[in-house]
């Protein structure tokens, strides 16, 4: 029987196109797909926690993948993704679950973070939103309340 793994991984979305495999783009899914087949040396089909846009990053990705066999090193097989993997994307841990257990359908919760700059700052390139109008901060709190 299958086991079912869970990966928890972080990502700078910069240079792909979102998380979801799509024909003639890079994606995250495509590219942790073809590392963990390769090092595997199985067809791996990893189903993440959700979807992210073109350029946008994960501090906190989860993602499982089912396998026949089962993976005795768990943190070797971290260290080989990492070596292999494009390097902006991160694998923190590898760890077993239950087959009922899946990365979107059993998230309890899930968190967004946007970051607006008023002030240009090289080092925040892709990482800010850079607003040069006047932003009415209240107004923005109202609304996300």
């Amino acid at each position: 029987m299958a086991k079912r793994y869970f990966i928890e991984l972080a990502y700078d979305g910069t240079p792909f196109h979102g998380w979801q495999i799509q024909p003639n783009a890079k994606s995250i899914q495509e590219s942790l797909n073809n590392t963990l087949s390769t090092i595997l040396r199985d067809e791996i089909n990893a189903v993440g926690c959700g979807r992210t846009d073109t350029g946008v990053h994960a501090k906190k990705f989860f993602a499982h993948f089912d396998l026949e066999q089962p993976i005795n090193e768990l943190e070797q097989l971290t260290y080989k993704c990492n070596r292999m993997l494009d390097p902006a994307i991160a694998i923190q841990r590898f760890f077993e679950v239950t087959n009922e257990a899946h990365a979107r359908f059993s998230a309890l919760s899930r968190s967004y973070e946007y970051l607006i700059t008023q002030q240009k700052d090289p080092f925040a390139v892709n990482r800010r939103w850079e607003m040069r109008e006047k932003l009415d901060v209240e107004a923005m709190n109202e609304a996300a309340s």
